[in-house]
């Protein structure tokens, strides 16, 4: 790096350093590899070279997987020095390296990220909150709220922060936008059975991750300003829902919502019999009967100790130990479709 046309050499040859680096992971951690970008990206701006989008966007995926908040906050400024815009993809990625994902590997790689860490990442730094808008460079500066391919990584990372006053804010927007207020058809990969619109698309997601923030208040209220069928929820959500039924509002609370919390309680009471290893034995009479062994009360004890038997999933932030990214991947196919050109009839 000391001779200039070496230096130029090598700032022209970045995506074999890129390619190299993430070959070297296999060997090193990541806030190892962030060192080298640093670095490197160090002495190209030294020496006056030009420093590549590309090994910018790396630098600043790997800052998201070291968990680095000064290395988010530098390369995300420089990425607003040179005026260059997040692509969806980079965007998505990013936020994927935050491991928000259902129990993300990344945890285990890396540790977690501290929630007012993150927040600071998405929303702004506290040091920089006196800039005017177009100067700001945070996360959320580089959203484009009108592309679906942004916006619904970002609901997800704020739901995973519990940030249910941000997610509600975007629900508000979102709702007077023309993806609800004039849905058109997604257009879904060949052979897809699902046929939806960018209006249930987006209704599902928000009831989704407002219900993963925690706020089941906000999360009742929000389902009851749209039309989705409680039962066509997913089970995860409908339990968790029906853990606050108190929230429910009144002209929401229907028979589909009855007949779910029936079914919510029976499977909870299987639960309890199977941990008790005890089953119902129907009486003569109807309603009548009761409950006999059917394995010994040791046996039973042994099998509590088993991961199967957690209370509830993690839902929140952070979450451990998965290698599913935000979205499951028989889901993907769903929020990358785009919309047709012509709204429903």
């Amino acid at each position: 790096m000391q001779n200039r046309d070496t230096a130029t050499n090598l700032a022209i040859l970045f995506e074999p350093i890129m390619r190299a680096l993430y070959r070297c992971r296999q060997n090193v951690s990541d806030p190892e590899v962030l060192r080298c970008l640093n670095a490197i990206i160090t002495r190209f701006r030294y020496a006056d070279l030009e420093v590549r989008p590309q090994l910018l966007f790396m630098a600043l995926k790997f800052a998201a997987r070291s968990r680095s908040l000064p290395a988010m906050k530098k390369y995300l400024a420089m990425i607003r020095e040179y005026r260059l815009d997040l692509s969806s993809n980079v965007f998505r990625s990013i936020i994927a390296k935050f491991s928000i994902g259902h129990r993300g590997l990344g945890e285990i790689r890396n540790g977690r990220w501290k929630r007012q860490d993150l927040l600071q990442v998405l929303t702004g730094f506290a040091d920089s909150a006196a800039l005017p808008p177009e100067r700001q460079f945070h996360l959320g500066a580089f959203l484009v709220r009108e592309d679906w391919q942004y916006l619904h990584g970002w609901i997800a990372v704020l739901a995973r922060c519990k940030a249910s006053t941000l997610v509600w804010r975007e629900w508000t927007l979102w709702k007077e936008t023309k993806a609800r207020t004039e849905p058109k058809q997604l257009l879904m990969k060949e052979g897809s059975e699902r046929e939806m619109t960018s209006k249930d698309r987006g209704e599902h997601w928000f009831i989704e991750q407002i219900t993963h923030s925690g706020d089941l208040e906000r999360a009742w209220q929000l389902l009851s300003e749209t039309s989705i069928p409680f039962s066509s929820l997913k089970m995860r959500i409908k339990d968790k829902l029906l853990d606050a039924p108190e929230n429910c509002p009144a002209a929401a609370w229907t028979e589909d919502v009855s007949n779910e919390m029936v079914k919510k309680y029976d499977r909870e009471l299987s639960r309890v019999e199977q941990a008790l290893g005890v089953k119902w034995r129907p009486g003569l009479e109807d309603g009548g009967g009761d409950h006999v062994l059917m394995m010994s009360q040791e046996e039973a004890l042994d099998k509590l100790g088993e991961r199967r038997w957690r209370s509830d999933d993690e839902y929140g932030y952070p979450w451990e130990m998965d290698p599913g990214p935000i979205v499951p991947d028989n889901e993907r196919g769903l929020h990358d479709a785009e919309e047709s050109t012509s709204a429903c009839s």
